[in-house]
């Protein structure tokens, strides 16, 4: 845990940078890149991450409403509408030609319907888990680790300002804190490094979970044009 001493240390090596200019250790124009670079990465999967939401569900009241992660047991539109198709088909009576074809739709929403929920199950669990993971586990890894190289670089700097306006004697008693100091930042700045230069291949490892939401979307697609084309086929033509 940080002591309050160290914070206060921080805290005016920071002003000193903002107000006075003062000197900042460099973390080296190949971080910078790798840094911006998962800046960038974290907003743009976060939109992703949205627009595939907003796919599965068009309905933003819906989205917030129901915060549930599996949503692939909750009825849809089509669910709904298949009912309503079978209700009024009962009503009017199935045995009638309109009744008949009402409640033989209602089947083919039915199928649909299950068409859909199965489409939302495989992107929720599959492509949807893995760019959360990228979220919440890598991108969020190396925002914690680059906090810390923040405070590192802070205590470093402000040692070396100590450092600097010390005296030769103080300076020669002081050297060993210098050091350690150095040593942690270096230490902490290659675990960023690390965790940076891992994340491209991590996005990578993302293709098999896009080439699953294709196949799940070409299955979904495929599905329904085949249950409606059957549908057709079994409704009588209309005059």
């Amino acid at each position: 845990m940080d002591t309050l001493k160290k914070i206060v240390s921080r805290g005016r090596q920071r002003a000193e940078e903002i107000v006075m200019n003062a000197e900042k250790t460099e973390l080296g124009a190949d971080v910078e890149q790798l840094l911006a670079k998962a800046d960038k990465t974290e907003k743009h999967m976060k939109k992703l991450l949205s627009a595939i939401e907003a796919y599965l569900q068009p309905n933003p009241n819906i989205r917030v409403l129901d915060p549930r992660k599996d949503k692939s047991s909750r009825q849809n539109n089509i669910d709904h509408l298949g009912e309503a198709m079978k209700e009024t088909a009962t009503a009017l009576g199935s045995d009638t030609q309109y009744g008949g074809a009402l409640l033989r739709t209602a089947q083919t929403e039915a199928q649909l319907g299950a068409a859909e929920r199965q489409l939302v199950q495989t992107v929720t669990t599959q492509t949807m888990a893995g760019i959360r993971h990228i979220l919440d586990v890598d991108l969020k890894n190396i925002q914690k680790e680059r906090a810390l190289l923040s405070k590192k670089r802070l205590d470093l700097d402000a040692t070396k300002s100590s450092w600097k306006r010390a005296t030769p004697a103080a300076q020669s008693a002081a050297e060993p804190q210098l050091l350690a100091a150095k040593a942690e930042f270096d230490k902490q700045l290659d675990i960023v490094r690390t965790l940076l230069e891992a994340l491209q291949p991590a996005l990578d490892a993302q293709l098999k979970h896009l080439l699953e939401l294709v196949e799940a979307q070409a299955k979904y697609y495929a599905a329904c044009q085949q249950h409606l084309a059957d549908l057709k086929r079994d409704l009588p033509a209309g005059r």
